[in-house]
């Protein structure tokens, strides 16, 4: 049903117009960045903007002229992931994020250009972080910048990036805060990132913010890798238990089964991931947990495997809305990204959504996967040469990090041999 009324939907966005464009913004405060939604890069926010108006945090000068075209019915390039998966024929995120309850009452302003505070807002206040993911990098995790200033550049892959150290001013963070005040009523969903939320001192200061001045209409969610102690975790489950907030969802990240998903995600422990997931669900029994998933190369063989956990922590139908699973495609690094694997491949994605299907996860869920089935398809690039520069990042990451690529995920030394 619900498909049907966002295909209806799309006749009255037309060929261009996205709400989350308006209605959603992600801001990173330690590299100065800012984009409307997770597709489009990052662009950096000018401190002459925030300087003279706090908001401008989110309502960058470049961020206007993107809506401006949106609403002269022309297609921004840094969109261009809603357009492929439109083009063909499917339902693309434009879509499902305008139709969303955050941003499709306020349709008429938005066409109006007349809508300045976002309702759904993610921001991460520095990079803090425990893990070294493969497709991350120094702007959003700590230990990445360690390693590059140890070990040097990345090859074909990340420099240095310039990021504002915890111990230095940020003058971004300043800006966040004055503008906190007139924002913290106005949003529909808060969602703190990292780094590593739960090792940054700003999550328990917004904790602390929401319990002086309540907001029951909140959506406040924390994206966690849920990897840090047990006396942090526990700490935060206590800061957060009687919090007066509409919902809170813990989202956390999880991309394969067992060694392929520590292989991706460095650093991290599966089965130590797996038994915090069912601590939060257990001691939070109003929170939801969200699976997030960053579908890559990595991703692919053992991925079913990880989706028998998933049901596993869903439990009964009667309790499966309390957790749930987010698929989202990687697409840079490029080397990384699923379609650089052979087209035999896709027999393992198939495998996947008919076990979703069978096991009843959501039309969103499957959708989301059958998107990247459908993009996997599609792809009309030159996948040769990303498995020769896949090749050379697996190289480079067992050399740097004492790892062991083909015993971490063994069903794809057919493309580590080829490439």
């Amino acid at each position: 049903m619900w498909k049907f009324f966002r295909k209806q939907y799309k006749k009255k966005l037309g060929n261009s117009l996205c709400l989350a464009k308006w209605t959603q913004s992600n801001i990173y405060l330690a590299a100065g960045t800012t984009h409307s939604c997770h597709h489009p890069l990052p662009h950096k926010i000018p401190l002459e903007e925030i300087q003279a108006d706090p908001s401008a945090l989110h309502n960058t000068c470049y961020k206007k002229k993107q809506r401006q075209m949106m609403l002269n019915d022309e297609r921004p390039s840094e969109c261009d992931y809603c357009w492929r998966v439109e083009d063909t024929g499917s339902i693309s995120d434009r879509i499902t994020k305008s139709f969303t309850s955050w941003s499709r009452p306020f349709y008429d302003q938005i066409k109006d250009n007349n809508l300045d505070v976002p309702k759904y807002l993610e921001v991460s206040f520095d990079n803090t972080c425990n893990l070294k993911c493969s497709y991350c990098g120094p702007t959003y995790s700590s230990k990445w910048a360690e390693e590059l200033n140890q070990l040097g550049d990345w090859p074909n892959h990340h420099s240095k990036q310039s990021v504002i150290p915890n111990r230095e001013h940020n003058p971004y963070i300043d800006a966040f805060w004055k503008w906190w005040p007139n924002i913290q009523n106005e949003l529909h969903t808060f969602r703190i990132t990292g780094g590593e939320p739960l090792l940054s001192k700003h999550t328990f200061r917004i904790i602390e913010k929401l319990k002086q001045n309540p907001n029951k209409k909140l959506t406040l969610g924390i994206n966690t890798n849920l990897s840090v102690s047990k006396t942090v975790l526990e700490k935060f489950v206590k800061q957060v238990k009687d919090l007066k907030v509409k919902n809170l969802v813990i989202h956390t990240s999880c991309d394969a089964y067992g060694s392929a998903a520590e292989y991706a995600r460095h650093g991290f422990n599966y089965n130590k991931w797996l038994e915090n997931c069912n601590f939060i669900l257990q001691e939070l029994p109003n929170a939801k947990l969200d699976i997030m998933v960053t579908y890559s190369a990595f991703s692919v063989t053992t991925f079913v495997k990880l989706l028998k956990d998933i049901k596993t922590l869903k439990g009964p139908w009667y309790k499966r809305s309390r957790t749930t699973v987010s698929i989202g495609y990687l697409r840079n690094p490029s080397q990384l990204a699923v379609w650089i694997l052979p087209y035999a491949y896709i027999y393992y994605i198939e495998d996947q959504i008919n076990f979703m299907k069978e096991n009843k996860f959501s039309s969103t869920e499957i959708n989301q996967l059958q998107r990247i089935e459908t993009l996997f398809k599609s792809y009309e690039g030159d996948n040769r040469s990303l498995q020769k520069l896949f090749k050379e990042f697996v190289d480079e990451h067992d050399k740097r990090r004492n790892t062991n690529f083909l015993k971490s995920i063994p069903h794809m030394e057919n493309v580590y041999y080829e490439s």
